[in-house]
Parts: structure tokens; C-alpha cells; sequence
């Protein structure tokens, strides 16, 4: 009997330590203390009141039931060389409202952009040329916005890599953080989506680029790279 018991409870113990973290099941805003007992993380810095928090570790690194832990040299572990994400806490509330998920390897890269397609299906913002693509998906509370990248190189190797900032709704200073360079135009979209004629009504961004075509013509730079 007591070995019975003893094949029974084993197989319990196993899945209890079984990893359950899932940053597609994070919800904002969440305590840094919840992952940093529980996971290695690095203070790495302070951006206006935000403080940055890294993490190369594997277990942090699923997004979906899928790992996309990896690396470009297995004897360099640093973000400099490896897939890592990071998390944005409010230096006051210690409240995470956002987090970046970059993935260099390029094999991962692409797994990811693909598995976000399949999640998240067509979006309005899309730019592409053949070496950066940038897209913006609204979903529940929160705005998801990925970049690729097609010229990354290490010790001489091309490879691809791809970020993804995921960043609460409520939260004006990181939405104004991550919202430039590539995404600025999103931002431009935001300002006139709030102006006073466009309230409580459907103004996609779909909507900005055909207004922007109407005013300034097929030269708008809103049209430059624009994948309809």
C-alpha cells in the first residue's frame, strides 16, 4: 500500500513545479515583488520614475504555452546576446504596467511573429520595408505593439530579431514611452482620434491614413511602407 501512495504523490509533486508563469496571462497592473521572489531579475534602470527590471531566465520567457528562451552565444548569457524580457515598475508603487519581450534569435523571431498573427489577426498599423516592420494590436486592457528587425549582426552573422512592448491602457507615461521612432505615427493617430469631432465614434487607424491621403496626397509620408 505504501508504495501505491508513494506513485501517486509523485507524479502531483512534479506538476506542482511545473513553471505556470505566462506573460500572455500577466494582468496589469501586478507588484515586482510577486516575480522577482520567484524569478532572477536584474535592477538595471531608471527611466523618469520607471524603474527596468531583466531577466534572461527561461521561465520567464513563455508566451502562450511556448518558450521563446534562447541565445546567439551560449557562452555569453547577457542581453546583449540573449533573448530576454523586461519589466516596467512604477519606482513609487512598485506596479508593473508594462513589459518588453525582446527575442534576437532568429529562428524564435519568427515562431513569435507568427503565433502574434495567428492570435491577434490583421491590424490596421502596419509598416513594412525589408529591414524593419512595425504593428500595433488593441486587445482588452492593454496595447501590444511589435517590432522586427532584419539587420541585426553578431561575430559576423546576420540574424533577426523582434520586440514586443506590452503597456496598460491607463498608464499615460509608459503608452507616451513606447509610443515613438517607429510607432510615432500611432501616437499622431491618438491625438486626432481624441479631438472633439472623432468622440464617440469608430475611428480606426485605417481612418487617420485615408484622411491624411485626402489632405496631402499619395506623397503623405502616412503612405510610405503603409501595408493595407
Amino acid at each position: 500500500m505504501k508504495s501505491i501512495i508513494i506513485l501517486i504523490i509523485f507524479p502531483l509533486l512534479i506538476s506542482c513545479q511545473t513553471n505556470s508563469f505566462d506573460l500572455d496571462k500577466l494582468s496589469f497592473p501586478v507588484d515586482i515583488s510577486v516575480i522577482e521572489k520567484k524569478y532572477e531579475l536584474d535592477k538595471n534602470s531608471d527611466l523618469s520614475g520607471v524603474i527596468v527590471y531583466n531577466s534572461t531566465d527561461s521561465a520567464l520567457l513563455q508566451f502562450s504555452g511556448l518558450s521563446f528562451s534562447g541565445t546567439l552565444n551560449k557562452q555569453d548569457t547577457s542581453i546583449l546576446s540573449t533573448n530576454y524580457v523586461s519589466f516596467y515598475a512604477n519606482r513609487t508603487t512598485n506596479q508593473v504596467n508594462a513589459y518588453r519581450l525582446e527575442i534576437r534569435t532568429t529562428k524564435k523571431a519568427e515562431e513569435f511573429e507568427k503565433l502574434l498573427e495567428k492570435k491577434f489577426g490583421k491590424t490596421d498599423f502596419y509598416y513594412r520595408d525589408q529591414e524593419f516592420s512595425y504593428r500595433v494590436w488593441n486587445a482588452g486592457n492593454k496595447l501590444y505593439l511589435l517590432e522586427t528587425n532584419n539587420t541585426g549582426i553578431y561575430n559576423n552573422e546576420k540574424f533577426k530579431s523582434c520586440n514586443l512592448y506590452v503597456v496598460a491602457h491607463g498608464d499615460q507615461l509608459l503608452n507616451d514611452y513606447f509610443i515613438s521612432g517607429g510607432f510615432q505615427y500611432y501616437g499622431d493617430y491618438l491625438q486626432e482620434k481624441n479631438k472633439p469631432e472623432h468622440k464617440g465614434k469608430k475611428y480606426t487607424y485605417r481612418d487617420f491614413v485615408d484622411e491624411r491621403e485626402k489632405d496631402d496626397g499619395a506623397d503623405s509620408f502616412y503612405l510610405k511602407n503603409y501595408v493595407k
